[in-house]
């Protein structure tokens, strides 16, 4: 089971959600505990963000990279798409 870490940022930005959204981004950060990289959602990031992930949930996005050796994922940006 990995750990998630979700950058103040992010954190601050979930709080300001409603609570629906905010159940439903929570609901994908427990089920990435569980298998980082298996979500059917998830995308590989390439340019500036290269060895980055992305989720998309409903029109926001969740980024992140996970660390294979330390099996810790780590949550960068929660936020709209652009």
């Amino acid at each position: 089971m990995s750990n998630v870490i979700v950058h103040r940022h992010a954190a601050k930005y979930l709080k300001l959600l409603p609570k629906e959204t905010k159940d439903r981004i929570k609901n994908i950060l427990k089920q990435l505990e569980n298998n980082p990289l298996k979500h059917s959602g998830i995308k590989q990031m390439f340019g500036e963000w290269a060895g980055y992930h992305r989720i998309r949930v409903g029109k926001l996005r969740i980024i992140f990279w996970f660390d294979t050796k330390e099996d810790i994922v780590y949550v960068d940006h929660i936020g709209p798409q652009r």
